[in-house]
């Protein structure tokens, strides 16, 4: 039987065919270790713990990375107020992480980056970014520059309101937040599809 997938770019559903033959490569953008796992936490870990289940019960070779974002500034806010250093905290619901997901039967990933083991190629990448005129520094901060990538949002469907049309009020908040510091033609962009960490790792 055809295994067949959702292909975002396209809105359709098509024959899944692996880039390299009988091998899939999944990442997972894992948590951000500040506090214990929620119900909310769970529920991808869940869902690709069960897509790599039936991707290796049809026969496949699956690579399964899952990142700990574990600098953050909800970490720093966290370690700060109990008077520890970050990785204190970060370690601890990292391991608050895998007990839950121990006990929900949740598979573990073959590997575990953690941002803080690539900063380094992290302040690379967005130097090149700035470099290539793909981003810009506003008061210490880097913003990835939209307006320059033709195609950026077509995967999500991003909307772009046009100046005669009505922003939605839960979008408001977002607009006013980064409308000062956005070098776009748009009306609208959401302050999370703007920013870039600072090279610096940190405010």
């Amino acid at each position: 039987m055809t295994l067949k997938v959702f292909n975002t770019l396209t809105k359709h559903k098509e024959e899944f065919i692996p880039v390299e033959p009988g091998k899939v490569k999944v990442y997972v953008c894992g948590v951000t270790p500040y506090n214990h796992p929620h119900i909310g936490n769970a529920r991808p870990f869940v869902t690709w713990d069960v897509i790599r289940r039936y991707l290796e019960f049809r026969g496949f070779d699956v690579l399964h990375v899952q990142n700990f974002t574990d600098v953050d500034d909800k970490i720093i806010n966290t370690a700060n107020a109990e008077g520890v250093t970050w990785d204190v905290i970060a370690n601890r619901y990292i391991a608050s992480y895998f007990e839950v997901m121990d006990k929900l039967g949740v598979r573990r990933a073959h590997l575990y980056p953690r941002v803080s083991e690539h900063i380094e190629e992290i302040i690379n990448m967005v130097k090149t970014l700035v470099d290539k005129g793909a981003a810009y520094e506003v008061d210490g901060d880097v913003y990835y520059s939209v307006a320059d990538f033709e195609d950026y949002g077509k995967l999500f469907v991003l909307f772009y309101p046009t100046s005669d049309q009505k922003i939605p009020s839960i979008l408001l908040k977002y607009y006013i937040t980064v409308s000062t510091y956005c070098k776009i033609s748009y009306l609208i962009i959401l302050y999370v599809y703007c920013q870039l960490p600072p090279p610096t790792g940190g405010h």
